[in-house]
């Protein structure tokens, strides 16, 4: 894929996902922040862009960005993201900024009880799609074998897994043990699962239109390693017990 000449532009506007992601992305009351955010912030201020960072909610997010020239990059992005709605679209992703591990999680007392056969309920944020799943799990869930809810907040989507009327939550161990510890003081509440289906993500940055910078970033985050490790730091990335 041949990148696109030179930007004539030096301000350009970023999609974010209208969620409380948080430590890794979060966008509360229109404020972006979080890792994300940081990183995102040195890139510019280094090469002397602006970026204005506009939140969506996330299904919205990818419609826009494939569909409406408003929005010059989209944050975070992943190939296998959408990839139906992608088809037929040239998209330039940058290196990986952060992995993530997304899987479920669940009460500290169903560890190691559940299997894929035995789920039957998963609460997830809207607009995520559990798709670390095998075929034979993504059938169930489209056929309503396995049941999916979706609530609009990631504290609602929290509150419902500790309550045990559902099998799992589907998330980020990082964003989940942070809001356990950090914000309603249960550690431990919900348990990360490895014995069900996960899958480590990686988030970088997308765009269509402007692969050159794209193409800046990634010697950005070649060059930068130190600084990506201190932001890593910050925001508990690198904590083993997170993941």
């Amino acid at each position: 894929m041949a990148f696109i000449g030179p930007a004539a532009a030096s301000s350009f506007v970023v999609g974010v996902e209208e969620i409380d992601y948080y430590p890794l992305h979060s966008c509360v009351n229109g404020k972006f922040s979080g890792y994300g955010r940081d990183l995102l912030d040195a890139f510019a201020k280094q090469s002397g862009y602006s970026f204005t960072y506009t939140p969506l909610p996330v299904s919205r997010l990818f419609h826009t960005f494939l569909n409406d020239s408003s929005i010059d990059f989209k944050y975070p992005d992943n190939p296998h993201w959408q990839a139906d709605l992608k088809k037929g679209k040239s998209i330039f992703y940058s290196q990986p900024v952060v992995n993530v591990i997304e899987g479920l999680l669940v009460k500290p007392e169903k560890v190691d009880q559940l299997s894929e056969t035995s789920l039957k309920a998963i609460v997830t944020m809207r607009g995520f799609t559990p798709w670390p799943f095998e075929q034979a799990m993504r059938q169930k869930i489209n056929n309503g074998t396995i049941r999916v809810y979706q609530e609009d907040s990631f504290s609602k989507v929290i509150s419902l897994g500790m309550t045990g009327h559902y099998d799992a939550v589907y998330a980020s161990p990082i964003v989940i043990n942070y809001y356990l510890d950090e914000i309603v003081h249960k550690p431990g509440a919900l348990v990360f699962d490895r014995k069900l289906p996960f899958e480590n993500s990686d988030f970088s940055l997308s765009s269509i239109r402007q692969g050159d910078v794209i193409k800046q970033f990634n010697e950005f985050l070649a060059k930068n390693q130190p600084l990506i490790m201190e932001l890593k730091k910050k925001y508990r990335l690198t904590d083993k017990a997170a993941q």
